[in-house]
């Protein structure tokens, strides 16, 4: 009996042992067959960058206009095309290094791209030229800007300038300044107790900005670089228009922490009643009036200096990325979006890139911008910012100019070492 049962438990041991082989080997084929399936499923369902006929991808800035109106007419061309929109929203600081890294790889992640123009020198060799494109609507200035060794790089989607926005209760029109002497004698007087004349911008690129603007006023010829591409910031014109900033900043009409002032906090300042009047972008005067009402505030264009009104201007464009696979719809849809200018119009901020636009939107109430910036742009002293693929380490530079003129530092020697600094980056 014992070994009749030893036998049979052995038995069954082995009738068990080879059952889980039998099963392990099953397993083990089902798991080589479920990587060969999702091995070819990967590959064939991998998409190649903008490989899709069917559709487009565009980089826009999260929250700007770009987005908001990228978003309002997806369905209208997809409708028109059969080609669906994808958008890509990403922070402005994030964008350069998006498009930078696709580009080194060679890879079209992105049909479209949304740019401020500081960039189009750097990535100009990605760019799709468009130079067939009609540019007789372009605002002025937008053509140069947009230029790129003989190259159109995009269509411009809108433009902004600074202008002269005041409060209309407090300056009559016949009042309203337009030089120099004119902005600084007014701030002196329109100076209370509780309110200041006027702001200075010393921070970050609004400051580089607001000294290019009063530089271009006092006879700047070519902003950084002359036409010969040297470094002219030393130039008479300049240091005047440091000097500018700098009595500005030291008057008892401007407030105290000019270094801290921006385009955003001017603003601040002046739809809380403490400034009277502000030489700030031109999309600030819609969300002024908004603030204070239509009765209160009004706007002109930029001011002048010993040359006349000038400004430099920040504009931005729809360009096609080179390496798109999906080329021949990503131009359609660029000039799709030009077709579609006006709508920028009905937006928050209220800013375009068509002179036709502008000068119908000027019509309307509420809209005294548009005529302001026209005005300020088609002066002969407006002019971009110089066409370089260095423009940030430019910038950086300039941006401690004005702070180190601000703080007190010598206007003649700041400059001289800026324009050492800017020669040794090169273009």
């Amino acid at each position: 009996m014992t070994g009749t049962w030893i036998r049979r438990w052995v038995n069954n041991l082995l009738r068990r042992i080879r059952m889980k082989k039998k099963i392990l080997s099953i397993m083990l084929v089902a798991a080589m067959m479920g990587t060969m399936v999702a091995g070819c499923g990967s590959k064939e369902g991998k998409k190649e960058p903008g490989g899709d006929k069917n559709s487009i991808t565009v980089l826009v800035e999260s929250g700007s206009p770009a987005e908001a109106l990228a978003k309002k007419t997806a369905a209208s061309f997809e409708e028109e095309t059969g080609c669906k929109v994808i958008i890509d929203a990403v922070a402005y600081t994030g964008m350069y290094d998006k498009l930078s890294t696709e580009i080194k790889a060679k890879q079209a992640s992105h049909d479209v791209a949304t740019m401020d123009v500081v960039w189009l020198t750097a990535f100009a060799d990605a760019i799709e030229a468009i130079n067939d494109a009609d540019t007789s609507d372009f605002l002025p200035t937008l053509q140069d800007s947009g230029t790129v060794n003989g190259n159109l790089l995009g269509y411009p989607m809108w433009v902004n300038a600074k202008v002269l926005i005041y409060r209309k209760d407090l300056i009559p029109e016949d009042k309203v300044p337009t030089t120099w002497k004119e902005y600084q004698a007014l701030a002196q007087e329109l100076t209370t107790n509780d309110m200041y004349g006027t702001t200075v911008f010393g921070s970050g690129s609004d400051a580089v900005c607001s000294f290019l603007d009063f530089a271009c006023q006092a006879g700047a010829d070519g902003l950084v670089y002359d036409k010969d591409g040297n470094v002219n910031i030393t130039d008479q014109a300049y240091i005047d228009a440091l000097n500018f900033m700098v009595e500005n900043a030291n008057a008892d009409y401007t407030p105290a922490d000019s270094l801290s002032t921006a385009s955003t906090e001017s603003q601040e300042l002046f739809t809380n009643g403490k400034v009277a009047m502000q030489l700030n972008w031109s999309h600030q005067y819609p969300a002024a009036v908004a603030a204070l009402g239509a009765d209160k505030v009004g706007c002109a264009p930029m001011i002048g200096g010993s040359v006349g009104i000038g400004a430099t201007t920040g504009p931005w464009y729809e360009c096609v990325m080179k390496n798109s696979k999906n080329k021949e719809m990503a131009l359609k849809y660029t000039k799709f979006m030009y077709d579609h200018n006006a709508d920028y119009m009905d937006l928050t901020l209220k800013i375009a890139g068509r002179t036709s636009v502008y000068e119908d939107a000027g019509k309307v109430e509420g809209n005294e911008h548009t005529t302001a910036v026209l005005d300020t742009l088609a002066a002969p002293q407006s002019q971009p910012r110089p066409m370089v693929s260095t423009w940030s380490q430019v910038e950086e530079v300039l941006t401690g100019v004005v702070e180190s003129a601000l703080g007190g530092a010598d206007v003649k020697s700041t400059l001289e070492s800026a324009k050492t600094k800017i020669e040794s980056i090169g273009k």
